[in-house]
């Protein structure tokens, strides 16, 4: 019998359910698995902080909705932790790879040894210690199956290695190989007939219905089929994160991000008499089902793969238990059998909506410092459809994050629910990782970017160009505004203006930096021109966005 040893094993079962790209750094416990790995047609990423090579592979595999890989040693395991703990509020399905000491030295003082797997519980959606060579594949299959079936989320394997080094036979594999029947794309559950039927009752009957889709639906809703469905219904659509995008914002039923401190549009809610929830939670985002920004009337139907999450904050009208997918699929087609009449209702949304762009655009007045919708103004004017634009930042991007349009699905994202700013740089490299034909723009703070700014080094060794706006205000500025609106003073909040131009070209990027709207819009075209990592540091006015705005009257109990 053929013997291979345990990282040949993980090699196999990676190939088995379409890996093709690794991220993560080099350590002690994982260095057999690399040696073996690097022989292979795998394109290996390595970064320069374990966290920001999760967030890559977060980005990666949401975009192409299929599993993440991310490796590290036992320390690199700690450092990990954070980007596991934004992938669960992002809902990625990150594989998390972790080596360890030799499995006999376990519980007397390895080196480096700590409670990976406990460590990893909270934050992953399985996390498990491989307890022997032969049983490899089982848990590789038990790891896949987990982040992908239901809410998406990443799980943890610790591999020791021993494990990695031992032999085995070969036909151990064979166990666990995929049937011929089984297909990666069929992790789905479907809806009850009966449940289809009456959301199509309820909503057909609605005098101002309305759809929010998230996470849930961006990772398996088709945009034909949603397409098909608000063609048919003229209900209008507005989506957050993943689900922004499965609808472009120029469509006929679509009102724009469905974020209400950004969407005069979405402060509308209140009057709707339906809403479907297609794979959003009813969190602090919406009140947690409350009114506001709910009518205390409002029929609300929430469509989720995760049967824990429905009915969690309040008792919905309507729970629907399946795939965000399978279910627009049904509801699709039998649209056509009801009437529909929300002309007026869309027509309606859609004029708050451009008034609330205009009076945005109003606030770019060519004034120094530049007003951050100066940056947002420069990239419409330069990107096209399926640039992908990536935001991170406590309050400065939200201008941008506000008006510029999403036009294609999955070409945007945003901070997950996690709050965890710093992610821009990492999403952004994981982006045009998994899309390398597509441009990729960053609209980062300079507080965010120094969480990982070394990682333009990784951008620029791995040739993935990206484009990197720094809006520098020289704040953290969504705690500053809360600080100042709540407190009339400000703690810890205040930074240094960072020559950000110039750390960028010390790690092999063009740096410049832009102070006035024609230099801005210069340097965009040109870097998008470019096929290298590109900065441009703009320096921008110290000014708070709706978002802090809307944080500090709801936190005063006041109303504007």
């Amino acid at each position: 019998m053929t013997k291979i040893t345990g990282s040949d094993l993980i090699i196999k079962c990676l190939k088995m359910y379409g890996v093709d790209t690794i991220f993560g750094i080099a350590g002690d416990h994982i260095l057999h698995l690399l040696d073996k790995l690097i022989d292979q047609d795998f394109r290996m990423i390595d970064g320069r902080h374990e966290a920001a090579s999760v967030h890559m592979a977060n980005a990666y595999s949401r975009i192409l909705r299929k599993p993440g890989v991310v490796m590290s040693t036992t320390p690199g395991h700690a450092n990990a932790l954070a980007g596991l703990a934004n992938a669960m509020h992002s809902e990625a399905p990150v594989i998390n790879i972790a080596g360890s000491a030799d499995s006999s030295n376990i519980g007397r003082g390895a080196m480096q040894e700590f409670d990976q797997i406990g460590i990893a519980n909270p934050v992953t959606k399985g996390s498990w210690e491989i307890p022997s060579v032969e049983r490899i594949p089982e848990y590789i299959s038990l790891a896949f199956r987990t982040a992908m079936e239901g809410r998406r989320g990443p799980v943890h394997l610790t591999i020791p290695h021993d494990l990695q080094e031992a032999e085995v036979n070969e036909e151990v594999f064979a166990r666990f190989k995929k049937s011929s029947l089984d297909d990666n794309d069929d992790w789905l559950t479907y809806p009850n007939p009966t449940q289809v039927n009456k959301c199509l009752n309820l909503l057909s009957k609605a005098k101002k219905p309305m759809i929010i889709a998230g996470l849930g639906a961006g990772a398996t809703v088709s945009e034909k089929d949603l397409d098909k469905f608000l063609l048919n219904t003229n209900i209008p659509f507005m989506g957050v994160d993943t689900g922004r995008g499965l609808v472009g914002d120029s469509h006929p039923n679509s009102i724009g991000i469905g974020y209400i401190p950004l969407n005069k549009a979405a402060q509308r809610l209140d009057e709707c008499d339906v809403v479907l929830l297609l794979g959003v939670k009813l969190d602090y985002q919406l009140g947690f089902g409350g009114s506001p920004p709910f009518s205390k009337e409002t029929i609300i139907i929430s469509v989720d793969p995760e049967i824990s999450q429905i009915n969690r904050p309040r008792t919905v009208s309507l729970a629907i238990n399946s795939d965000v997918g399978s279910f627009v699929e049904k509801i699709s087609g039998k649209s056509e059998e009801f009437e529909w009449q929300n002309n007026d209702w869309v027509k309606s949304l859609k004029e708050t909506k451009k008034a609330y762009l205009d009076e945005m655009d109003n606030l770019a007045d060519n004034s120094l410092p530049m007003h951050p919708m100066e940056i947002s103004k420069a990239i419409r004017e330069s990107i096209d459809e399926d640039t992908f634009v990536v935001f991170d930042g406590g309050d400065y991007c939200h201008y941008s994050r506000a008006t510029i349009p999403i036009e294609n699905y999955l070409r945007t994202m945003y901070v997950s629910s996690f709050g965890m700013i710093g992610v821009g740089l990492p999403y952004a490299i994981g982006a045009k990782a998994a899309l390398p034909d597509k441009k990729v723009v960053l609209v980062v703070g300079d507080g965010s970017l120094g969480f990982h700014v070394p990682e333009i080094d990784t951008s620029a060794r791995h040739n993935l160009p990206i484009t990197i706006v720094v809006g520098n205000n020289s704040l953290w500025g969504i705690d500053y505004w809360i600080q100042k609106g709540l407190y009339n003073r400000d703690v810890w909040t205040k930074l240094d203006q960072t020559n950000y131009e110039l750390i960028a070209k010390g790690f092999g990027a063009n740096g410049v930096i832009a102070d006035n709207p024609a230099d801005l819009k210069k340097e965009i075209q040109k870097s998008l021109n470019s096929n290298k990592i590109s900065l441009i540091n703009a320096i921008v006015k110290k000014i708070s966005s709706p978002v802090a705005d809307a944080a500090v009257t709801r936190k005063l109990g006041t109303h504007g």
